[in-house]
This record gives structure tokens, sequence and C-alpha cells, in this order.
């Protein structure tokens, strides 16, 4: 009966669909949230590109895995070039986007032509990235390939690069014509890549919604077992909740957006004083969600319930990591150069209550330190 089993999860696929539309005062665009929605890119972006030529931006492991389907999808359309770069943060640099740009001049795009980047977060951002750059702005269109991408990274226009110095200190905000996400692909994600993006997931219930928050902590087991129907919830809900912020708050004029960076502040100084091989982003991000909820409480801007919330749901997952191999004094001197440090002065978004934060200036760095080295401490309790 395997025709009445591909019947039952083509009917099921229909109902996994969403269209959610990026309302901005200059280029808007939709998001495609589905199941088994890749094959059907070409179809989804012809209206929105005028050229025949596009450049799909990947990397090995990935392109083996999807890249026949979108080509397959776009050939009917489109002519299609591909660049693979190579996989991993380290490659999140400017010498990759310069043999990218090279590659378009080489295949002669224009303007009217686009750059699709098909990946995770680091793809999305470099092919962002030189879609910025090249001619000073070409046709962009996100396919997120991992759950990190796609209930975050790849929504909202933000592009960017690594410099030495730290992470993403280089880049554009530049919206996609398009972000198609299909949720069949996450079923290839190693435990460690999916539990990576959880991080991401979790955080917007900490930041802006509760109810969200407690969804993810009543179903554990099934975002576990990646149960299709929650899974398309899970990030469905991300993006609905990401919109939200980008749509009154596009290029962090107003702060609001800047609530999306809880625990970015301590979570991308560790990755970078780890040269981004000790832990990856979402490993990172969870220990500084656990101290800016451990700063909060100690504060008194929240309970301890609130901390203790926090701590258990990132556990649930396994996501809490001993802090080991990394000098806190790197730490310290990476959080001083981050991008969100405003007039020499260190803001922070912590938390009041689940769903509710509140930005803090100038935490002093003392304060900081020593709630690093009282972590693994924290997390063993």
């Amino acid at each position: 009966m395997k025709w009445q089993t591909k019947l039952l999860e083509r009917q099921e696929n229909i109902k996994m669909y969403e269209e959610i539309k990026v309302k901005l005062k200059q280029n808007s665009y939709n998001i495609h949230i589905g199941a088994g929605i890749l094959k059907n890119t070409g179809k989804l972006i012809k209206p929105l590109i005028k050229s025949k030529k596009i450049l799909i931006i990947s990397n090995k492991k990935v392109f083996k895995l999807y890249g026949q389907i979108l080509i397959k999808s776009l050939k009917k359309y489109f002519d299609c070039y591909v660049f693979l770069m190579g996989d991993g943060e380290e490659y999140k640099n400017i010498y990759t986007v310069l043999k990218i740009l090279d590659k378009c001049v080489k295949i002669k795009l224009d303007r009217s032509c686009a750059i699709i980047g098909l990946g995770g977060g680091v793809v999305g951002d470099v092919a962002g990235f030189a879609a910025a750059a090249y001619m000073r702005g070409i046709n962009l269109v996100h396919i997120p390939t991992s759950l990190v991408a796609q209930a975050d990274s790849s929504i909202g226009g933000k592009t960017g690069v690594d410099l030495k110095s730290g992470k993403n200190l280089m880049g554009f905000f530049y919206q996609p014509k398009s972000v198609i996400v299909d949720i069949d692909v996450l079923k290839t994600l190693s435990d460690l890549e999916f539990k990576n993006g959880l991080t991401e997931v979790i955080k917007y219930g900490i930041i802006m919604d509760a109810q969200f928050f407690y969804f993810l902590k009543n179903n554990v087991n099934k975002i576990k077992n990646m149960e299709k129907s929650t899974i398309f919830y899970l990030v469905k809900k991300s993006i609905q909740n990401k919109v939200k912020i980008v749509e009154k708050d596009e290029k962090e004029t107003s702060g609001l957006r800047a609530i999306l960076n809880y625990g970015h502040t301590i979570g991308h100084a560790i990755e970078s004083a780890g040269s981004y091989k000790l832990y990856k982003h979402g490993q990172a991000v969870a220990i500084g969600i656990l101290i800016a909820a451990y700063l909060a409480y100690k504060m008194n801007l929240c309970s301890k319930d609130v901390f203790d919330e926090q701590k258990q749901i990132l556990k649930s997952f396994n996501l809490i990591k001993p802090l080991r191999k990394i000098k806190i004094s790197d730490i310290l001197r990476k959080i001083k150069i981050d991008k969100k440090i405003v007039n020499d002065k260190i803001r922070f978004i912590l938390t009041k209550k689940i769903g509710c934060v509140s930005f803090i200036q100038n935490i002093n760095l003392n304060v900081i330190k020593k709630a690093l080295e009282q972590y693994n401490a924290i997390i063993s309790k």
C-alpha cells in the first residue's frame, strides 16, 4: 500500500504550508514555510527574478544532499551556476566573499540576476553579504537548511562575515526577495546540529513569547523525536516572532531588535575566543543565556524561578555545556569589541520574567567576570 502512504504524506504536507509576509517600508517579501517545498523553488521565485541567470552558493555537504533537487526545480526557468564554499565558520570571511564576487563577474551576472544561498547560517550570511556587495546589490533568495538558519538567521536581512578580532563585525542589512523554508531538510541534520538550532528557538520564548516557551517545555520528547507537525509549528512560530521584531525595527535603529541578541554578547565572545572550534553557535549562546539569566537573578531583575526555568529547558535539550579550554580574560576581551556596545557601554539584555526582557546599560566587567568564573558551579547544581 505504498501509494496510500504517499497520498497520506502528500495530504499532510499540503496542510503544512504557510506564507508569512515581511512588511517593511521598502523591500517587503514573503517567507514560504512547508514540507517538501524545495522542489517548488523555481515556480516560487520565477515572478521575482527577471534574468535567467542564477548563482547557487552552497557547500559540498549540503549541495550533495539538495543541490540536484534545487537545480531540477530551477532549470525550467533559469540557467544555473554553482559556487561551493568551505564548510564551517572559518570560511565566513571576506576572502570567501571575494571568490564569490569573482565568480559573479566570470559568469556575467547583472543586477537582474540572482544569488541563492542554499545552506545553514554561514552560507546564508556569506551569500547575503556577496549579494549586497556585488554591483551594489543583486537579487537574493535564501533557502536555509539548518534549524538555526530556518528559525533565525535567514530572516530579517542581516548579512555578515567575521574578522580576526570578532564575529559578524563586517556586514550589511540586505533583505532577500524571498525565503524558502522546507522543514523536510532538517531530517538530515545530525543530533548536534539540530540541538544547535534549538537555542535560538528557545530564545524567542524567553524574550517575547511565554506561551511558546511553555509549548517547547511541554513538548520536549516530540521535538527531540522531530515529530513533523511539532517541528513545523516550532519553525513557523519562531519565524513569526522574529518577523514581528524586524517589521518594527528593521535596522536596529530603535533598539527593539537588539532583544534578539539575548545570550549573544557572551555567546559570540565564547565562539570567537575558542576560534569557532570549541563550541557550536547554539552551545555558546546557551552559555550566554544562562549567564544572562544568572545576572538578572543576582541583580534582582527576576526571581530564582525565572532563572531556574531557563536553566531547566536548556538542560532538557542537553544544551548546557561546561566552560572549558577558554581563558575568561579572552572572553572579556572579545566582549569589549562586541558590536552591541554603545558609547563604550556594555548593553545587556536581561530577563524580567519569561516572555519579557529589559536593557541594562554599562554592566561592570567584574560582575560578568565573576559570573563566568561561577558558571561551571552554577550548572552543576
